[in-house]
């Protein structure tokens, strides 16, 4: 709803999920800044690997450079910054500018806040929305689908369970960015005219009244039972306390 409400104001365009490759993308970015960074910094998957400093030897030796230790030598981080930025340029915004949009956005369900901290660092003024739904709505939804990706996982309600509240943590704790409640945006027109004053969309309010749809439509009409219920509060009690919701 929100990704075609943004799309619906004609400046910018929300691309779709990605499926997880932004979350890769991160890993990868971090991956690297781990090989180039001091061999006594711990990093996400491990020490550094003095890559940096590798580099800098090797070029000041010229030609006779590969005498120095090089086993984790890679190009300076800007090299990474730059080429990120323009992959994701490449892959996003040049479409979208041939569809007649100056602005590109990405909507994804799976990324937390690292991958928005990622995001934010190569484009540092981008905005970012962090949304965050009734955990209780969320689970219904998905359940209605047969639990998406994990048809017949006896384990299906935990793990998604789980992914809310990391994420629900996660954005509870954004310090850059505008974190809106679904429930708010759906019945608060001053919420949806903050957040089109947010993302220089002036028509975000207008567009909500047309645009809106509580779900996608489903012949599944299932909910959870008692038993679905205490165990999806078990997992996300203490974050629901955080956001309001009984």
């Amino acid at each position: 709803m929100l990704q075609r409400m943004i799309t619906a104001c004609g400046q910018t365009l929300v691309w779709g999920e990605a499926g997880g490759a932004l979350d890769q993308m991160a890993d990868a970015f971090s991956s690297y800044e781990q090989m180039l960074g001091s061999g006594g910094q711990s990093f996400k998957f491990g020490f550094g690997g003095n890559g940096a400093q590798q580099y800098e030897e090797f070029s000041s030796a010229g030609k006779e450079g590969f005498n120095k230790w090089i086993a984790c030598m890679n190009p300076p981080m800007e090299v990474f910054i730059k080429s990120f930025r323009a992959f994701l340029e490449a892959v996003y915004a040049r479409p979208a500018r041939e569809l007649g949009y100056g602005n590109w956005g990405i909507k994804e369900v799976q990324s937390g806040l690292e991958t928005a901290r990622f995001l934010k660092m190569l484009f540092p003024s981008a905005k970012f929305v962090f949304l965050v739904r009734h955990p209780l709505a969320c689970l219904t939804s998905i359940k209605r689908r047969e639990w998406l990706d994990r048809p017949g996982d006896p384990h299906a309600l935990e793990f998604y369970a789980e992914h809310w509240t990391r994420l629900a943590g996660d954005f509870h704790h954004a310090d850059f960015g505008q974190l809106i409640k679904y429930e708010e945006l759906v019945s608060s027109t001053p919420v949806q005219e903050r957040l089109g004053d947010y993302l220089g969309c002036v028509e975000l309010s207008n567009n909500f009244k047309s645009l809106n749809r509580a779900d996608w439509a489903s012949h599944n009409q299932a909910s959870l039972n008692f038993l679905e219920k205490r165990r999806l509060l078990r997992i996300a009690g203490d974050q629901m306390k955080n956001y309001g919701y009984d």
